[in-house]
């Protein structure tokens, strides 16, 4: 992929998100959000395969969704905040929430990586930031977090594209997102730094291999299995893995305030997203590597393995003080 022609894209679209998250307003953020979609349609449009069809499904997605919004924020000031629940449910469309999920699922299963990497962690800042600001009532947000969860729980079991099991895998990390939004904006921007660190190495992983499915790195040498494995486990939580940090943050905010139920299913969706994760790549580790790489590749799989493993075990250093 060709980054030059797309930078100025790639500026605006931080232009735009620090805009927003710099801004109060109800009508500024429907604008950024109008503009986010818009910067981000050419990026979409320039990948491979089905990128098309994908780049009209996300723009008729969110346009219906801001309109939604921009209704929904009117008619509270007519007829009450009640309204506002307009606009909340059109934030759970445009993040990819239960019961609004199909698009999300749709686009990630046959779109690259890079735009998987992308909807799931950059264009979900601006609704997320929406939704603090609104203070959404907890009785609205929970109902859709167990919603994401359970829909998990059906949909995992069988998958064995890598692309939908991370796309899943994703919809589970929002809930833990929806949950942090209802603490702090310094909370949500560390579990979010986090879950954004650690899906950047499984896609550098994953890209460089070009595996569309598990059974994709059947034949691939040792070292590479290993770093592979390493930064499956650590976005799955397994402690003491950078993974597991942000999930206790949230789990040490969050037993406070909410209900001990609730926390466990969050928990369990977790530990079903660690468990596919565990049974595709112990089907991946059992088999035997293939030829050992050149020398030049050898060379390169270190350097892209060892910022991997950094990054992904930097909680090995941060955990004693938590």
């Amino acid at each position: 992929m060709v980054l030059s022609p797309l930078l100025g894209f790639y500026t605006m679209l931080a232009s735009v998100l620090l805009v927003a998250i710099s801004s109060s307003s109800p009508f500024m953020m429907w604008v950024c959000l109008e503009l986010n979609m818009l910067m981000f349609l050419p990026i979409m449009s320039s990948e491979s395969g089905l990128a098309l069809e994908n780049t009209m499904k996300y723009f008729l997605v969110q346009s219906w969704a801001s309109i939604f919004f921009l209704t929904g924020v009117i008619m509270s000031m007519v007829l009450g905040q009640v309204m506002l629940s307009i606009s909340v449910f059109s934030l759970m469309l445009k993040l990819g929430a239960a019961p609004f999920h199909s698009w999300f699922i749709s686009i990630l299963k046959s779109s690259s990586m890079w735009i998987l990497m992308l909807l799931s962690t950059l264009q979900k800042c601006i609704p997320l930031i929406m939704v603090m600001n609104f203070s959404v009532s907890a009785y609205i947000i929970v109902p859709l977090m167990l919603l994401t969860v359970l829909f998990t729980y059906f949909s995992l079991p069988g998958t064995i594209s890598i692309n939908k099991i991370l796309a899943l895998s994703s919809m589970v990390n929002l809930s833990w997102l929806l949950l942090s939004v209802q603490h702090s904006l310094k909370l949500l921007f560390s579990f979010f730094v986090i879950y954004t660190i650690l899906l950047m190495s499984v896609v550098a992983v994953c890209s460089k291999h070009g595996a569309a499915s598990f059974s994709g790195l059947i034949n691939l040498s040792f070292l590479d299995k290993g770093a592979i494995v390493f930064v499956f486990m650590s976005l799955g939580g397994i402690p003491p893995l950078l993974g597991f940090l942000g999930k206790l943050l949230v789990l040490k905010s969050s037993l406070q305030y909410f209900n001990f139920s609730l926390i466990l299913v969050l928990v369990y969706g977790s530990l079903l997203v660690l468990y596919t994760y565990t049974s595709r790549l112990f089907f991946t580790l059992s088999n035997s590597p293939s030829i050992k790489p050149a020398a030049k590749n050898v060379k390169t799989s270190l350097s892209v393995y060892l910022l991997c493993g950094s990054l992904a075990s930097f909680n090995m250093m941060m955990v004693m003080p938590i």
